[in-house]
């Protein structure tokens, strides 16, 4: 291995790629499970339709779809435990000020019943892996173990993520990037039973790759960054029905980055290149026969109604409108859009991203320039053009969870490409470091405020962890925010360290090699 002590420099932080996977994997596994108890079953949006969709699929079951439901439902057999999701959470449900205290004890039957799930006719990749976790129990048990299954695939993409960077990254202000690209909802998210924090996770894992691969590796790409896009990509095209999509639109926005030329160029001349793009493109055929012959993109009518006869203009107006609704979503909003945090929360976070934003315009060549503004209004183009499309058919059905695997490359195409000269190396450090910190203080915060929401409402005790009565997790309220604090904490210190750590002003990274 080609490292930095093997160089003669003496960092005061240092550990090697492997070690950094290691670690991080740990790190972010235990801080997801924190996520995973903090919140009551079926706490997530559509919860309880993803670990019907879980269950059935990992019994041998993809159903059969409902007579006259335009395709959307899809009817499977379960157990009465695992089906009691439906119900529980009814009296929590939307109510921001009620306790999750309210919700009736667990059913325990196991005996089968047919139901309905509107998400029956989704890729299976994700109910696949989760669904492994009522393998052991189809009580209260299985379904916790499907969230922790859930955060088990998340915390290997972030692992992988922070392996990209230690091994090959040369602009350690990326690292600050992908921390502002992990909002609350992708942690809440990632820690439910729900594929939009897979997919989320994934595209965050696939934007850093393919960030550190056009910010200097573009014509001389290590064999094995080139192996994680293609294992990335392939991935995500599998996630979800829009996946194939977004996969389409960041290899667009990438080549804007390098240029198409040099791409090609690459490609002809590179056959591990070649096996990643085709891994990629076989994995999103695959996904295109599933989304196609099932059905995927159909989806129930259940958003904000737009009464006939409405007029293009109003219709665009009235979309247009939710936009500030789904970036502030995407920031995070828990619960079932019923947990929202302050102002200011939401305030410092378009700060942060605006700061890398910003930075990148400045620092960055005119070609990433313009990507980056690409990715920015793509993420918002994409969502408004295909809401405005089908608004008659199913209202205004969107969420900001569903525009993350776009956004997200917002910071980290932004960070990963901010200048390497050694003038603002020092400056660009010491913003990373305090972007970091701060990301660590409002995550944290992120965790009390939705834990105090199901614990005793929005309107609770500040002290509730201290006190018995409401809700609380499995876990326990006092030991879940500890351990959530001192794992959160200790992520935040170790990337600091890396950060500020080193002295010499050509040591930008952990050893690359090859």
């Amino acid at each position: 291995m080609t490292g930095a002590l093997h160089r003669g420099r003496h960092p005061r932080f240092y550990l090697t790629p492997s070690q950094v996977f290691l670690a991080f994997f740990a790190m972010t596994f235990i801080a997801m499970a924190c996520w995973s108890f903090a919140d009551p079953l079926v706490a997530a949006p559509d919860e309880q339709a993803h670990m019907i969709r879980a269950y059935a699929i990992d019994h041998g079951q993809l159903g059969h779809q409902v007579p006259g439901s335009d395709k959307a439902l899809v009817d499977v057999t379960v157990p009465i435990s695992v089906n009691f999701t439906k119900t529980y959470p009814q009296c929590f449900q939307f109510r921001g000020a009620v306790s999750a205290a309210c919700a009736p004890a667990f059913a325990t039957s196991t005996a089968p019943v047919v139901t309905d799930t509107y998400v029956g006719h989704y890729p299976p990749l994700y109910y696949l892996l989760v669904g492994t976790g009522s393998w052991f129990s189809a009580h209260v048990t299985g379904l916790y173990l499907m969230r922790l299954a859930s955060s088990l695939i998340c915390a290997v993409m972030l692992a992988l993520t922070a392996y990209v960077i230690a091994r090959w990254c040369k602009r350690r202000v990326l690292v600050a990037g992908v921390a502002v690209a992990m909002t609350p909802i992708t942690w809440f998210l990632a820690a439910s039973v729900n594929p939009s924090g897979f997919e989320i996770v994934t595209a965050i894992c696939l934007w850093t790759a393919l960030t550190v691969f056009a910010s200097d590796y573009v014509d001389n790409p290590p064999r094995g960054l080139i192996a994680i896009i293609g294992v990335a990509g392939s991935v995500l095209v599998l996630i979800r029905g829009l996946s194939p999509l977004f996969v389409v639109i960041i290899g667009v926005i990438i080549a804007i980055a390098v240029g198409p030329k040099r791409l090609w160029a690459l490609a002809r001349r590179r056959r591990d290149v070649q096996v990643a793009a085709g891994a990629i493109v076989l994995a999103a055929l695959v996904a295109a026969a599933w989304i196609f012959t099932q059905h995927t993109l159909n989806i129930a009518p259940d958003g904000a109604k737009v009464a006939p006869g409405t007029s293009e203009y109003e219709i665009m107006r009235l979309v247009a409108h939710h936009i500030r609704d789904w970036i502030r979503e995407a920031v995070g909003v828990m619960g079932w859009l019923d947990t929202p945090m302050p102002h200011w929360f939401y305030d410092l976070w378009y700060l942060m991203i605006t700061v890398l934003f910003v930075g990148g315009l400045i620092l960055a060549s005119w070609r990433v320039r313009i990507a980056l503004v690409a990715t920015a209004v793509l993420s918002v183009l994409v969502p408004f053009v295909l809401v405005v499309r089908q608004v008659h058919q199913l209202g205004i059905v969107w969420q900001g969870r569903d525009l993350m695997p776009l956004a997200v490359g917002v910071p980290i195409l932004a960070a990963g490409m901010w200048s390497k000269s050694r003038r603002s190396r020092s400056l660009q450090r010491s913003v990373s470091a305090g972007l970091v910190g701060l990301v660590a203080l409002l995550t944290m915060g992120a965790f009390y405020l939705n834990l105090r929401r199901y614990a005793v409402g929005r309107s609770g005790s500040r002290l509730f962890f201290l006190h018995r009565g409401g809700w609380s997790p499995p876990t326990g309220s006092f030991a879940t925010l500890a351990i959530y604090g001192v794992v959160t904490a200790a992520i935040a210190a170790v990337i600091i360290v890396w950060l500020l750590g080193t002295t010499r002003a050509d040591d930008d990274a952990f050893p690359a090699t090859s």
